[in-house]
Order: C-alpha cells, then structure tokens, then sequence
C-alpha cells in the first residue's frame, strides 16, 4: 500500500475495473515462509511457554543501558503477562540462530537470527499446549539492523489458518523499539485465536545484510471493541469546509497535523478555523516542514525542529493536539525516536498495519494512506473491528470531483470510507483520546452486539417494478418503495458494464452477460446509471420478504457471473469464504434489511480468502463476478 508520499500516488479514483491487490501480493511474498509440511500445531521443536510476567502494571519507563541483575529495560516492559523471554532457545526459521547476553532486554539472554545474504531472517516460537489470544494483543521488543520489514505470524492452530502483522520501518531504523502487532491479513481460512500454537516472525530487506534481534514476547489485554484514528494532514481547506461537517454528522472528531509555518498559507485554514475545530474535539497536531529528513539532522538539531513545532502550537492555544506529532516524511532513527518520546506524547508515522489497542509503542504507532480504498484499508477497518484493534487512516485533500490529482481524496471515496468506519461500528477516537484513556468501548452506532431479534411476519411488502432498456451509457430515474430491489440485467457488448443505483454499485461486469444483484433501499426517487458499449436491459422488481424466506447460517451457495444470496438471518458477525476462478473483477457487498450496506471483496482475478462481515439482522450478498464463484457463510 502507498503511503502517500509520492505525489504520483494516493488518488483513489471510482473506477470499479481498475487493477487492485498489489499489496496481497507484497503480502504472497514475505509471509509464507514455513515449509509446505509444518503446520506449526505440532508443538515439535523447543515448546517455550516463557516465564510469567504477572500483572506488575510497572510500564515501559526503564532506560536503555546494561542489564544488571535481570531488570526489565525498554523495550521490555511489565504489563501483560509474558510469553517468552528467550531465556531458551527458539526454533530458527531462516538465517542463523544464536543467544546473547549482551543484548538481553529481560533476563539473561535475547534472540538474535542473522543473514548474510539480505533474504530473510526469522525465527519461531511454539506453545505445545496453545495460547489463547481472543482478548489479548502480543508486542515484542526488536532491534531490527538492515530490515526494512518485520513479518509476523500466528498460527492458530495450523498453516491455513493464520493471521499476520506487516510492519514497515523505515530503512535508517537500526534502534530498539517495540512492535506492536496489528494483524494486517489473513492469508488463508478463518483463524482460532483460542489455540494459537506458534508465532513466527521475520525479518526482511530488499538484499543488504540483515541482523534481527528479539526479546520480551508478550500478550497485554485489548479493548472491547474496535477504533479508528483519522489524520487529515496539512489543514486543507477542503477539510474545514467538508470533511469536518461529514464527521460532525457522525458525532466524530479527527486530527488535524499542520506545519505550524503553513497555517494560514493559501488553501490552508487560519488559526481561527483551526481553533473552530479544536472546539468540536479535535486535535491540532504538529507536522513540521523539514527541508531534510530528521534523521539526517544533528540530535540537538531534531530536538530543535520537534520542541519548536509543539511550542508554536501551544502558543496558539492548541495544548491537547501539540502532543501527538506525525512525523515528517515518515523518516526515524533511534535518535529521532529517542527525543520524539522526550518531547511528544504520541508520534505517528506509516507502518501498513493497524496497531493493537491498547498499544504499548505510542511513538511508533502506525498508519495507512486512507485513500487507498481497494488496496487494503477496508481490509484494515474489518480486522480492526473483529479484533477490536486500532487503525489510523491519513488522508489530505478532499475534493469534490471524479478525477482526483496527487494525494487528493474523492468526495464519493471519503464517504464511502466514513460509512464503511460506521457501519461497521468502530469507535473514532482522536490521539488525545488515545492517550487520556477516554476512548470508549461500546462501539458507534451501525455496528452489532450479537442481540438481533429474528423477525416475524412480512419483513419487506411487495415494491415497484420497472423495465429500463437502451444502448451505450445513460441514466433512468425511476420510483421505489422501501425495501428489496432485485435488478435481472442483459448486456450486449464488448467493453465494461456498470450500473449504478444512486451513486452505488449494483453490477459490474464486462462483455455480453446476463445475471442479477440485489440492494434495500428506503424507498423514494432512485437513479440507475448505466455504463455500457452495447445494448442492455434491467428488469426491476421489489418482492415481498417474509420471515419464513429466511434461512439459517451456515450457507454455501456457487454460481457463475453476477447472483446473490440471502435473504439470511444473521443474530452477529459472519463469516464469509469466497473464491473466484476469473481474471476480471470480483465484488462482494453485503446488504442489510436495515438500510445497511458494506463492500467485502473488491478485487480483480482469482480469488480465495476469508473475510469478516459486520451483520446483524437480514441481509443479503450481492455478487458480481466475471468467472465460477463459490461463497460460504457462517457465524463467526
């Protein structure tokens, strides 16, 4: 996933044929790293269980030195309770495996895996008797030396189905630090994180020598629900004038990082505006302008640029957000990051993986470029949510058009973003939230508890029907009534065939097809715009739904092309597992009797993953596909 620094990247444009999934296919190349035949539930190798770290709550605040009688120094901490701190020895994975005293952040000894060749270097550590982390997050101290990518995997319990935490780092990181670990993907079926049997973890570079030193593996309690952090960098106009309404409406607040010398430059909000802001919750925050990285600046000359960024602020009456510093151009040493944790209560800087919640490395803690809507974000909000984990989303310029320039973000997009953080019913928290405990934890509005009561009677009386017809692209306004709407489509061309119900996605495909897609809607005037080479129909009809149409998880349903699923009871979260055997696109939305809608798969070829779905309630599954699919659902 881009992170938005090359002004080349970022746009995220609605075109729904567009090529997407380059970040899985990063994700294909450094995580499957365990042989074909080691399942990883075997417990075989050294069964380190660690020791137990208990409940000491004593924190991170040791300093970096030597390690006299066995005393706890950062990274190590003391919260949680501890599941190794390699005073045996781990099981290699790639590279070569030794122990040192002098690198211990815990007890006698730390873990040090090694390769010369700059491939990878990893190492394993298994629980012959499992783990169990359904209400726990795992961080570890690290001191990565030429690794510019951190992989880690849990099993849970066996190969197929794993999680996984990428994190990047940036190249001139050779420091300690500690790695919290957001789970980034999942690789391959639905884990069990009730019987994790063995965690993996990996370093990688891009060919140069690569050194990875590892202590203090460690579970810390997570929250009861999931949260999301939006920085909308630079104090854009477009910010003030439409992002802060959108997120108002909501009852959210973002922060906003500001070069503190930019403010007030053109397109940019003045102090006035900003402090409009701040009065609405949100967090102003120092984002300096730096003509060089700080990584390459003297110490005393970091401290410097960091110490004047947060006065500036503070002097303009924004205490709260001078806090929380995005660094620039998410450059980071050991020594920026040493003098960020003197002077800021957070930092943020791009990592390409949520963050656990709670976290413990709030100088580190990592975001992704929001606009990059099909390339993993929604991906990230959905793991978030079902592991009650943190993700925070930088986005810049939001701007009302279809064709978004550099790190601009569309309108559509952004709405589309907020609606998908609703929907599936994260809290969105602001950094002085994060660090003042006051984040909640009983989920927003549009997110589900498990508690739906199964309907009787007619869920949905019989609508509107209509028959639409023409050739080439247009649009056809029609009149709806609340409920179901079940669209039968033909096409006759070459080129795409898209059809839109009121700005949404109702089918994409390419070619001559013929097939169905479902949608609820509230009733009123509806607009179907067509996209389309060739000629085309659309068959509309809005039937009756009964309680006794609905049908009981878990289903599994195949079908070639565009079809659906449902009407299905839901009483939580599912489960889903799609494939598809094509090389065009693939979407898979979920759609609720309550107006709700999420997009779970948007990709293009083939296809076979499983995905978390937010329900609660009725719904149905819309597909669209230009190959063989197969969808199975159950609760999760």
């Amino acid at each position: 996933m881009d992170n938005g620094n090359n002004a080349g990247y970022g746009s995220s444009r609605r075109r729904l044929l567009a090529a997407v999934g380059a970040s899985s296919a990063t994700l294909a190349g450094c995580t499957d790293f365990l042989s074909e035949e080691e399942s990883g539930d075997s417990g075989n190798g050294n069964d380190s269980d660690g020791g137990n770290g208990g409940d000491s709550g004593n924190g991170n605040d040791s300093d970096d030195g030597g390690n006299s009688g066995g005393e706890t120094l950062w990274p190590a901490i003391d919260d949680g309770e501890l599941l190794a701190d390699f005073e045996e020895e781990p099981t290699r994975r790639t590279g070569e495996l030794s122990m040192s005293a002098d690198e211990a952040r815990r007890g006698s000894q730390a873990a040090v895996v090694e390769d010369e060749s700059g491939e990878s270097a990893g190492l394993t550590v298994y629980f012959s008797d499992g783990i169990d982390l359904t209400d726990g997050d795992v961080s570890f101290a690290a001191k990565p030396e030429g690794a510019n990518r951190i992989v880690v995997e849990f099993i849970a319990p066996g190969r197929q189905s794993r999680l996984t935490t990428v994190r990047l780092l940036p190249d001139e990181y050779t420091g300690w630090l500690r790695l919290d670990c957001g789970y980034e993907h999942k690789p391959a079926g639905e884990p069990d994180l009730s019987n994790v049997t063995a965690i993996n973890i990996l370093a990688t570079n891009d060919g140069r020598p690569i050194k990875l030193v590892v202590d203090d593996l460690r579970k810390t309690d997570s929250v009861d629900n999931g949260k999301a952090i939006l920085l909308l960098q630079g104090g854009y106009d477009s910010q003030y004038e439409i992002a802060a309404d959108m997120l108002e409406e909501r009852g959210w607040a973002a922060a906003v990082p500001v070069n503190p010398e930019a403010i007030g430059a053109e397109g940019r909000m003045d102090v006035t505006q900003l402090q409009e802001l701040r009065d609405r919750g949100w967090d102003v925050c120092p984002n300096p302008g730096v003509t060089m990285p700080l990584s390459d600046m003297p110490k005393d000359r970091q401290r410097t640029v960091l110490e004047n960024a947060k006065a500036t602020l503070e002097e303009r009456g924004f205490e709260n957000g001078a806090r929380h510093l995005l660094v620039p151009d998410d450059r980071m040493d050991q020594t920026t990051h040493e003098v960020v944790r003197d002077v800021y209560d957070t930092a943020y800087l791009f990592g390409s993986c949520p963050n656990i919640m709670p976290p413990t490395a709030q100088h580190m803690l990592s975001h992704v470029w929001g606009p990059s809507l099909h390339s993993g974000v929604r991906r990230h909000v959905n793991l978030a949510d079902q592991y009650n984990q943190l993700t925070v989303l930088r986005m810049q310029e939001i701007v009302d058009t279809d064709e978004p320039e550099g790190d601009e973000m569309t309108l559509d997009e952004f709405e589309h973003l907020l609606n998908h953080l609703e929907n599936r019913g994260l809290d969105v928290i602001t950094p002085s939230d994060l660090v003042d405990g006051s984040y909640g934890g009983e989920g927003a509005d549009g997110g589900t508890d498990g508690s739906a009561e199964r309907p009787e009677g007619t869920i949905f009386e019989a609508g509107q029907s209509h028959g639409l017809d023409g050739n080439g692209s247009g649009s056809e306004t029609v009149e709806l009534d609340e409920g179901l709407v079940v669209a039968e489509f033909s096409h006759e061309g070459n080129g795409d065939f898209v059809v839109e119900l009121d700005g949404d996605v109702l089918t994409a495909a390419s070619g001559s097809t013929t097939g169905e897609s479902v949608a609820t809607v509230g009733g009123g005037t509806a607009e179907f715009a067509v996209e389309a080479d060739g000629s085309w129909s659309i068959e509309i009809t809005q039937p009756a739904v009964h309680a006794d149409d609905l049908e009981e998880l878990p289903v599994e349903r195949s079908g070639s092309g565009s079809g659906y699923v449902g009407p299905l009871w839901t009483e939580g979260g599912v489960s889903l597992s799609p494939t598809h055997d094509g090389d065009g696109t693939f979407i898979v939305d979920g759609y609720g009797a309550d107006g709700s809608r999420e997009q779970i798969v948007n990709k293009t070829g083939s296809f076979d993953n499983s995905r978390s779905y937010a329900a609660g309630g009725t719904v149905w599954i819309n597909v669209e596909a230009d190959g063989d699919w197969t969808l199975g659902a159950d609760p999760s």
